[in-house]
């Protein structure tokens, strides 16, 4: 499993997430190419966090805010 795959998984499974997001450990991804394919918002904003800070050319703070942000707009439409 890649560096940025253990990343995701440490941040799905941390408690407050699972219980807050009702989260079943039997669905959850277990890398972040899963995640950016999941139809759960929350899950596939933290893949495309870990994915764009693992990047080789991370983008600026600001960007990815405006990445994230956007994501989750549209998510809630």
């Amino acid at each position: 499993m890649a560096r940025k795959d253990d990343l995701f998984v440490s941040f799905l499974t941390h408690h407050m997430l699972r219980y807050k997001y009702k989260l079943d450990s039997e669905k959850t991804p277990q890398t972040v190419r899963e995640g950016l394919k999941s139809t759960i918002p929350i899950v596939k904003a933290i893949a495309l966090i870990v994915e764009n800070l693992e990047a080789p050319q991370p983008p600026a703070d600001k960007d990815l805010r405006t990445l994230i942000l956007q994501y989750l707009n549209e998510a809630a439409i």
